[in-house]
C-alpha cells in the first residue's frame, strides 16, 4: 500500500497534481459533456413566429443558386430570406436578382466595393439586420445547408418569454482523409465546449453558420460596436456581450443543424484558425479558464501519470485512473458526436485532442509573434 509520507518531496508533488488534474477531467466529464449527450431537444413550439433569415455573401453565387431555393422550400408559414451582397464581383447580383423575381420574400441588401470599408462581415451582418422586416432573426452562411425543411421550426423553437438567444450547431462534412478528420475533430470538440458553457450558465460563443437571436438583443448591446474594428467576432464577442445564462439556450436536434463544406487545404484551415485565435484575449477571465483548465489538466494528468509509472509510484492506480479517463471520455464523447452529426470523431477524441493541443499552442505562439495584418 502506497504511503504518501515515505514519498520524496517531488513524488508527494507529482502526485498531487496527478489527482487534482484527474478531478478536474472527471468534473468537465460527469458534470458538462455528458448532458449533451443526454439533452432532450425543445418541443416544436404552438406559435410560428415570422422570422427573418439573414445570409451576407461575397461572391457566393454558386452556392446560393443551391441554397435559396432550398431555404425557399422549408416547411415554416412565414419567414422573409434577406441576402447581403456583400461586395460581390462575380455573378451575384444578377443571380439574386433573377430570384427575386420567383420569391417576393427574398430581400437584397447590396453593398457596393466602395461602400465595404473593412474585412470582416459585421458592416454587412449589421445592415442585413437592421434591414430584417422581423425581430426573430436565424443567421446562416451562403455555403451551409439545413440538414431538414424543419430547420427554421426548429431554431425558433428555442425562443421563450426567458430565451431571445438560440445557439445551434453546424457540423462540417465527412470527407476522407487526415485533414477532415482534424477539423470535424477540433470542430466537435469547440461544439462540446460551447455547449457545456450554456449548461454551466456561462455561454461565450456560438457559431455565425447556425445562430438565432432577436433584434431587440442586437441592439441592447450596440450590436457589434465594442469589437467593431475586429474582423472576427460576430458570432463568439457578440455572444460575450449579449448572453446570459438566463437569455440563452442552444438546440441540437437533427432538423436544427445546418452543414458547412470544410476547408480542403492545411493552409486554409490553418488561415481559418489563427483568425479564430484573435478574439481569444477578449474572452471574459471565467471564459478563459473555462477553456483552459480541460487541456491543460489533461496534460498535467498524462505527464504526471507517465512519471508517477516511470518511477513505480501508485503505478496500478494510475494506470487504472488513466484508463477510466479514457473510456469515460470515449464512451461520452462517442454518444455525443452521433447525437450532434459528427459521427466517427467521439471515439478518436483522446489522441485527436491531443494533437488540437499541441497544434493550438503553436498557433497562438504564431499569432503572437506573426499577427496576419490582414484577415479576408
Amino acid at each position: 500500500m502506497l504511503n504518501f509520507g515515505e514519498l520524496s518531496l517531488a513524488g508527494q508533488i507529482v502526485l498531487i497534481v496527478f489527482a487534482l488534474s484527474a478531478l478536474i477531467q472527471f468534473i468537465y466529464l460527469f458534470a458538462g459533456f455528458i448532458r449533451i449527450g443526454l439533452y432532450r431537444n425543445h418541443p416544436e413550439a404552438s406559435e410560428e413566429l415570422p422570422v427573418s433569415v439573414i445570409i451576407c455573401a461575397r461572391n457566393e453565387e454558386r452556392n446560393l443558386r443551391e441554397l435559396i431555393p432550398i431555404l425557399m422550400s422549408q416547411d415554416y408559414p412565414r419567414f422573409e430570406i434577406v441576402v447581403v451582397n456583400d461586395a460581390s464581383w462575380d455573378s451575384t447580383a444578377e443571380t439574386l436578382h433573377a430570384f427575386q423575381v420567383t420569391y417576393p420574400n427574398l430581400h437584397v441588401v447590396q453593398i457596393d466595393e466602395d461602400k465595404q470599408i473593412m474585412a470582416g462581415k459585421k458592416f454587412a451582418l449589421t445592415l442585413g439586420i437592421k434591414g430584417a422586416k422581423y425581430d426573430h432573426l436565424v443567421l446562416t452562411d451562403a455555403d451551409c445547408r439545413p440538414r431538414d425543411a424543419h430547420w427554421i421550426r426548429s431554431m425558433v423553437s428555442g425562443f421563450s418569454d426567458q430565451h431571445h438567444i438560440v445557439l445551434g450547431i453546424s457540423p462540417y462534412n465527412r470527407e476522407s482523409g487526415f485533414l477532415n478528420w482534424m477539423i470535424r475533430s477540433d470542430a466537435f470538440q469547440i461544439i462540446m465546449m460551447y455547449l457545456t458553457s450554456v449548461k454551466w450558465g456561462m455561454p461565450y460563443m456560438g457559431v455565425g453558420r447556425n445562430m438565432a437571436y432577436t433584434k431587440d438583443t442586437f441592439f441592447s448591446v450596440g450590436g457589434f460596436k465594442s469589437h467593431y474594428a475586429l474582423p472576427s467576432g460576430d458570432d463568439d464577442l457578440f455572444i460575450r456581450d449579449a448572453a446570459n445564462k438566463k437569455n440563452t439556450t442552444f438546440s441540437i436536434a437533427t432538423s436544427s443543424q445546418t452543414t458547412s463544406e470544410p476547408k480542403k487545404s492545411w493552409k486554409a484551415w490553418i488561415t481559418q484558425k489563427r483568425r479564430h485565435f484573435t478574439t481569444a484575449p477578449l474572452y471574459r477571465t471565467r471564459t478563459k479558464i473555462f477553456l483552459g483548465l480541460w487541456p491543460l489538466t489533461w496534460l498535467m494528468m498524462l505527464a504526471s501519470g507517465i512519471w508517477l509509472a516511470t518511477f513505480n509510484i501508485a503505478t496500478l492506480v494510475v494506470l487504472c485512473v488513466l484508463g477510466l479517463r479514457l473510456v469515460s471520455q470515449i464512451v461520452i464523447f462517442s454518444h455525443s458526436s452521433k447525437k450532434l452529426g459528427l459521427s466517427g470523431v467521439g471515439w478518436t477524441m483522446p489522441f485527436s485532442e491531443t494533437l488540437l493541443i499541441l497544434m493550438s499552442g503553436l498557433l497562438g505562439v504564431a499569432n503572437v509573434f506573426n499577427k496576419p495584418k490582414k484577415w479576408m
